[in-house]
């Protein structure tokens, strides 16, 4: 037997031993969300915050968050898209804490809302308080039923939240993350619908992520998974540079930290980022996407890539040193929070 025999051989058994390992080690799913425990604080919601949930066309029950500024005449709305295994609060908020909620107050909402924009946001479907396929955390079927429900929102979002929330209103995604692709695949669908949009470490491109330990493996093989078990967990995730964010998202009841995508959320994942970076220059809307070369979650690249693309004629790309992934609670998110200020003002002036 060659050389090659040989590796065929063990890969032919690797993938035998990964497919019994996933068929028969897969944590039971009891149920998602657990009904007694979805109601927010006030502590989280602050002076002004509510909340409100809906069915989408598939009939799960979508939980949406609404802070409206106290302004008189509001100067917009930030459309909060949340990225992957976490929920609006633990992406958005302030953080106390291992075990803590995220509160209001000092939080880059509060910041916002104080300028004079109102903030809102889904937790995705079968994410964070929102219910999903089966009762199955962290699993949807097709991107496009998330997109469906971004655009469903969207129209709801005046009824669900009041005249703060009115479609009259400039409209901006505010997308971190797997909310970065969600946001431009709304864009490419629909463009004008937004006024501009904020992207932070958005979820452009994979190509470098998927080449990385196991995933380099995995992914010749996961149209064959995808068939077979779409909801078994094999794609690993990346951990935070900082040891307390990490903790603080390990400890979070929301956010699902199994440390492992389901096959089908990687498929989808890969599916809608190739589309993407293949359809950059239809990209005319303002933008600023902000990220850090440390990122291992995503590749930066897509947001080079981006702004060397597009058609746009305002198209801004800030780089944030000595970041990760997190931008909005990491050590210099302060400097990326002016800066994110300061494109609003320009593209939106007061």
């Amino acid at each position: 037997m060659d050389a090659m025999q040989v590796a065929a051989s063990l890969a032919a058994a690797g993938v035998v031993g990964l497919v019994a390992h996933a068929a028969f080690a897969q944590p039971r799913d009891d149920g998602w969300p657990p009904r007694g425990k979805i109601e927010v604080s006030r502590e989280t919601l602050g002076p002004d915050g509510f909340t409100k949930q809906w069915k989408n066309a598939k009939g799960y029950d979508i939980f949406s968050y609404f802070w409206p500024t106290t302004h008189a005449e509001p100067k917009g709305v930030l459309y909060l898209m949340h990225g992957h295994n976490v929920n609006i609060v633990f992406e958005f908020l302030r953080g106390r804490g291992v075990g803590v909620d995220r509160v209001y107050e000092g939080s880059w909402i509060q910041a916002l809302n104080k300028i004079g924009y109102s903030c809102c946001g889904i937790d995705v479907q079968s994410m964070g308080r929102s219910a999903g396929f089966g009762g199955l955390r962290s699993y949807f079927e097709s991107f496009e039923d998330v997109i469906a429900d971004d655009f469903a929102f969207i129209e709801k979002m005046a009824d669900l939240g009041g005249d703060k929330f009115s479609k009259g209103l400039p409209l901006f995604p505010f997308a971190v993350s797997m909310g970065g692709a969600r946001a431009t695949m709304m864009i490419l669908r629909n463009e004008s619908v937004f006024k501009a949009a904020l992207l932070y470490a958005p979820m452009l491109s994979l190509e470098r992520i998927s080449k990385q330990g196991l995933n380099r493996f995995l992914r010749p093989l996961i149209a064959i998974f995808n068939l077979v078990g779409p909801t078994w967990r094999l794609a690993g995730e990346a951990k935070s540079k900082f040891p307390n964010l990490q903790e603080e998202f390990d400890n979070d009841f929301f956010s699902d930290h199994s440390g492992a995508t389901r096959v089908r959320l990687a498929s989808e994942y890969l599916k809608v980022t190739e589309h993407i970076m293949a359809n950059l220059k239809r990209i005319m809307l303002p933008f600023a996407t902000f990220h850090s070369e440390g990122d291992t979650m995503v590749d930066p690249e897509g947001s080079r890539r981006l702004v060397a693309e597009a058609s746009s004629e305002i198209k801004v790309h800030e780089d944030c040193p000595g970041s990760w992934h997190v931008l909005i609670h990491e050590p210099g998110n302060e400097k990326t929070l002016e800066k994110t200020i300061a494109f609003l003002n320009r593209v939106n002036p007061p």
